[in-house]
Order: C-alpha cells, then sequence, then structure tokens
C-alpha cells in the first residue's frame, strides 16, 4: 500500500494525471539543472584539454618526453614504448634583423627532427626561400618573425652564447613554424645540428631528446638510468610551465567543484518549493494517517529523480559539446581574435573522467544532504492547518 501511493504521488508531482504547472516546474528546473551541469562538465573537458595540448607542445617541441644525458655513451638504444631519437645541441642566441633583435633559445636539430609526430603538432610554411644562397638556414616561429619583421628568404645575424664563448653566424629564414602557441612560439628557433657543431667545435650542450609512450615513460627513464644515462623529463626541464598547468587544472576543478555544490543547495529549494505549494495537500494525508517518513520519501524521491535526469542529460550535453569542440576551435583561430591570440586553440579534446565523476558525485552528494535537511519542514506541517488553507 505505501509503495502503492509512494508511486501514485511521484507520478502526479511530474505531471502525471497531474497539473500542467507541476509539469513545467519539473520540466524548467531539468532543463536548468542540466546546462550548469553541462557547463561544468564542458568547461573541465575544455581546460584539462588544453593543459594537455600545451604539454604536448612543450614535449615535442621544446625538449621531449625525455631528455638523455651521457658525455662520451652512445646513442641511447630503442627500448620497448619509444616512438623516436633525436641528437640535439642548443644554445641561446641573439637574432638581429634590420628591424630589431630577440633572444631565444635555438635548437640544432637534424632533417629528421621534423617527423610525422612534430608536424602534427605545427603548421609549416616554406615559402619561396633562395635555394642557391650557401648561408646556413633558420627555422624561426611565425611570431618571431612578424616581431623582427622577416620572412622567409631574409638575412637575420645570429649571436650564439654559450659557456665556451659568443659566435657570430650570418644565415637566411629558412622556413617559418607555427605551433599555435605564442608563449612557446616566441622563444624557440631551430638550426642545423651541424651548424651548431662547427661553430662550437663539438663543445656545444647536446643531448638526445626521446619520445615515448606516456603509459612506458616512467620505465623508459628507469631503464636509462640503469644503463647510465642521466635523464629527466619535460616537466623537470619545464618546472614553471608544468607546474602552472597543473596548479591551473586543479584550481578550476576546485571552482567547478564549489559551483557543483552551489547548484546541489539549489535543487534543495526545488524541494522547499514543492513542499510549501503541497501544504494544503500534505496536511489532508496526515489527517488520513499517512505518516511523515512516507510524504518525505515521496518529495525525496521526485527531487532526486529530477536531479539523476538532469544529472544525466547535462553530462550527455557537456560530452557533446566537447565532441563538437574543435569546429568551434578553427572557427575562433581564423577569425584571428587579439584577446585569444596568446591562447592554444589547436588541441585535442581529452576526457577526464575522474574529474567529471567527482564533479557529479559532489553535486548528488550535496543534493541528498541539502534535500533531507529540507525536507524536516514537512514534519512541522500542523494537520489541523489544512481547516484554514485556501
Amino acid at each position: 500500500m505505501k509503495q502503492t501511493l509512494r508511486g501514485l504521488l511521484i507520478s502526479r508531482k511530474f505531471g502525471y494525471h497531474g497539473s500542467k504547472a507541476a509539469k513545467k516546474r519539473i520540466l524548467f528546473n531539468i532543463l536548468l539543472i542540466s546546462l550548469v551541469v553541462g557547463a561544468l562538465v564542458f568547461a573541465q573537458i575544455f581546460v584539462v584539454s588544453m593543459s594537455r595540448g600545451i604539454a604536448d607542445k612543450y614535449a615535442l617541441l621544446g625538449n621531449g618526453h625525455l631528455q638523455v644525458h651521457g658525455d662520451g655513451m652512445d646513442s641511447p638504444a630503442f627500448l620497448s614504448g619509444v616512438l623516436d631519437i633525436q641528437a640535439v645541441a642548443q644554445s641561446y642566441a641573439l637574432i638581429y634583423s634590420p628591424q630589431g633583435n630577440k633572444m631565444v633559445k635555438l635548437k640544432g636539430v637534424n632533417d629528421s627532427y621534423f617527423n610525422t609526430l612534430r608536424l602534427s603538432q605545427i603548421t609549416m610554411q616554406t615559402g619561396n626561400a633562395d635555394t642557391t644562397s650557401t648561408l646556413a638556414k633558420v627555422t624561426l616561429s611565425t611570431t618571431i618573425a612578424d616581431e623582427l619583421q622577416v620572412a622567409v628568404g631574409d638575412r637575420i645575424a645570429l649571436m650564439l652564447v654559450s659557456d665556451e664563448g659568443i659566435r657570430p653566424q650570418l644565415c637566411v629564414v629558412g622556413s617559418l613554424y607555427d605551433s599555435g602557441y605564442k608563449e612557446l612560439d616566441a622563444n624557440l628557433a631551430f638550426c642545423d645540428y651541424e651548424l651548431m657543431d662547427r661553430l662550437f667545435k663539438g663543445e656545444q650542450d647536446s643531448y638526445w631528446e626521446v619520445l615515448v609512450d606516456l603509459s612506458e615513460l616512467d620505465a623508459v627513464k628507469a631503464e636509462y638510468i640503469n644503463e647510465g644515462y642521466s635523464v629527466t623529463t619535460w616537466d623537470q626541464e619545464n618546472y614553471t610551465v608544468s607546474t602552472n598547468l597543473n596548479t591551473s587544472r586543479q584550481a578550476v576543478l576546485g571552482v567547478m567543484v564549489v559551483v557543483a555544490m552551489l547548484c546541489g543547495y539549489f535543487i534543495s529549494e526545488l524541494s522547499r518549493e514543492l513542499v510549501e505549494d503541497d501544504k494544503r495537500q500534505i496536511a489532508m494525508l496526515l489527517l488520513l494517517g499517512s505518516r511523515h517518513k512516507v510524504i518525505k520519501s515521496v518529495y525525496f524521491y521526485t527531487v532526486m529523480l529530477v536531479t539523476f535526469v538532469s544529472v544525466c542529460v547535462g553530462t550527455l550535453l557537456g560530452l557533446f559539446l566537447a565532441a563538437n569542440l574543435s569546429p568551434l576551435l578553427s572557427f575562433i583561430a581564423s577569425k584571428s581574435f587579439p584577446a585569444l591570440s596568446y591562447y592554444l586553440l589547436d588541441f585535442s579534446v581529452v576526457y577526464p573522467l575522474t574529474d567529471i565523476l567527482t564533479i557529479v558525485l559532489v553535486l548528488m552528494a550535496v543534493s541528498i544532504v541539502s534535500v533531507q535537511i529540507s525536507l524536516r519542514r514537512v514534519i512541522r506541517i500542523d494537520p489541523i492547518s489544512c481547516t484554514y488553507f485556501e
């Protein structure tokens, strides 16, 4: 009997054989909560995906997943999980053009450096370079080229700086690249490995950049260390960047959790509204012998069913928006909004299931607690009050 009564009352609260007003209230709350949850899920996916995209840019173009140092040792072996190994030399260089100068990190690399993995992270522009020139070629970012006001084929002067001294060199811009992230592009240029080796007579800062499957990173690192190499990871080489990315992700997750808690409190307001609207019916049921526990359970299950449906719809909405994020980012990038010029708008979507689950569980937990507290007002309804309710 209790189950039948509970089911009948819940169905009427959802508008089944009930008023249109009840239907509209429930649908409005489902829509509102779904939009909030969808926005939370989408925002977290966006932030995590952007952070992962920036990390990939630094790993593939900046330092590699692993940096392997070994004075006088042979190139490290291709272990299981290793995708690519490249010999790299680096130095800081001051680039001069007729219109300005710029201090950058200059990396000496071989022709095989820009393989499929790295080319997937950049757009390369070769332009109309002078193929007959005997000058050394350098690859600048479009950000540096714009600042120096140079293009492919223009001549520039380099002043390379290392512990061994300063080496001047006249070069020509052979190509331009654009990774989509100006913070990285503004300080990174490439030249031929042999140029660095010739200028510094083998005394340049050299190491091997190793790209690995991230699931095998720790195992590969441990194996190289056992073989006598000195090994660091990209986040150790770029500690500030890595720390900022992790801090940003955790801070945004914290904000999303707080918003989810506020949404859970809002859900308790739905139960309050339902109880306030149905005081006369509740009082009548109490006079007819219904127990407070049964009546409370009706409103609790009604609100939690609304919450569950809203969370499911909102999560699916957030996932749908994230799945269609790439076309939106391409459109925004094509418009070249100045306010977004220093944000990465070219990245693969990553679905942080742990973060999404955390947001959903916090919202559900706060909803359960707040609704239970809100429904205590049912106990305070005086059954005799039904005699003067309009």
